[in-house]
């Protein structure tokens, strides 16, 4: 392949370039952040849409919630025992757990409780159930939490404000790490009748009934039964939440046609440019050049050279900034679009993950065309008569 590069004519297509800089800089700049900015929302897709296919493994397959005038509101431990007496279920566990905010750090936690005895879907839980055994007033924070915590002078203890608007005061027990899931890194972990305390829940309220089948072929099954079993509730199955990311972070959703449009637009209007045609001074050049004996072969292999050196360089340099600003700066604002930009989020970690198939998209839908819309205005001239060129 380098053999077959010639390096004379590269040398001049550079040469070329650099004698009407400023128009080829200006082109490879807005090339450039073009190409990061589209691959840095690729990048940013690619690595949620792969974090969130990781988490929600650790999700229960059925989640059943109780509703009244389309409000959420709590079951009681019969209905659970009556969810595990259906045929086809496996387990079923109560699940106590809200949101909490935190005024003072503009933040929200999610109080998750815990019992003993409970084998949970999402590993960390259970890991978290062994190592641990809670005292009635005690709780676990997540990283992130307990940084938070620590920056509002929270170290050994947090005062949670009760429903009825008292104070409830919960011992920090230890920490556990998140590094990487958005769904813990909020996390604080205390015993169920803890997390009753704090939201008014009566002694055998659930918030949620987590399920799990025997046979996955029988999900859809199981979810008709419990609706007509239950036709107030609200039934949530592992596969609609991961239908659901899907349609926010895929090509069709609005955030990603508007980023689309308006960077091929950009685009389209630079190729346009190029395909108007040579200035007076580039047809000059051409006229000269088959004037002193250059073939159109060359001139048109010295315009491909001009337009690989500008439309290659600026894409690899594209792609690098948009490695750069997603997985060592962790895209800022672009992330916040994702994220909510909760306090918290700030040290979300990015999982690397490239989409090889769109970053080739990327590539063949931006340099092939700016490298035929360089050669083909070139090739319309030095195919005319050297003196009519010259005129």
């Amino acid at each position: 392949m380098i053999k077959d590069i010639n390096f004379y004519l590269a040398g001049y297509a550079l040469k070329s370039l650099l004698r009407d800089k400023s128009k080829n800089i200006f082109i490879f700049i807005v090339f450039s952040l073009l190409v990061a900015l589209l691959a840095s929302t690729f990048f940013l897709s690619a690595s949620m849409r792969a974090e969130y296919h990781q988490l929600i493994k650790n999700y229960p397959d059925i989640v059943l919630t109780n509703q009244r005038a389309m409000q959420d509101i709590p079951y009681n431990t019969d209905v659970v025992n009556r969810v595990l007496n259906l045929s086809g279920v496996s387990s079923t566990v109560g699940r106590v757990y809200g949101k909490y905010a935190f005024s003072q750090a503009e933040t929200v936690f999610t109080l998750l409780g815990i019992d003993a005895f409970e084998n949970y879907a999402n590993p960390l839980l259970n890991k978290l159930n062994k190592k641990y055994s809670l005292d009635d007033n005690a709780m676990l924070v997540s990283s992130s939490v307990a940084t938070i915590l620590k920056q509002n002078y929270y170290k050994e203890y947090f005062n949670f404000i009760k429903e009825d608007g008292s104070r409830q005061k919960v011992q920090i027990a230890d920490t556990f790490y998140t590094p990487k899931s958005s769904a813990d890194a909020n996390l604080i972990v205390m015993p169920n009748e803890l997390v009753r305390k704090i939201f008014g829940f009566k002694k055998s309220e659930f918030t949620d009934i987590a399920i799990m089948v025997q046979n996955r072929e029988e999900i859809g099954f199981i979810a008709g039964k419990l609706q007509e079993e239950f036709p107030n509730a609200k039934i949530t199955l592992k596969e609609d939440l991961l239908r659901e990311y899907e349609n926010i972070y895929n090509f069709r959703s609005g955030f990603f046609l508007t980023v689309f449009v308006i960077a091929f637009f950009t685009f389209f209007i630079i190729i346009y440019d190029k395909l108007s045609g040579p200035n007076s001074a580039q047809k000059r050049e051409i006229g000269i050049l088959k004037a002193i004996g250059w073939r159109v072969e060359d001139i048109l292999k010295a315009k491909l050279y001009e337009g690989i050196l500008i439309s290659l360089s600026a894409y690899i340099f594209g792609i690098i900034l948009a490695l750069i600003y997603v997985y060592i700066f962790k895209a800022p604002y672009l992330k916040a679009i994702f994220l909510n930009n909760y306090t918290l989020l700030s040290d979300y970690r990015l999982v690397f993950h490239i989409d090889i198939q769109t970053v080739v998209l990327l590539f063949f839908v931006s340099v092939p065309l700016y490298i035929a819309a360089t050669i083909i205005p070139s090739w319309r001239v030095a195919t005319l008569d050297a003196d009519e060129v010259m005129r």
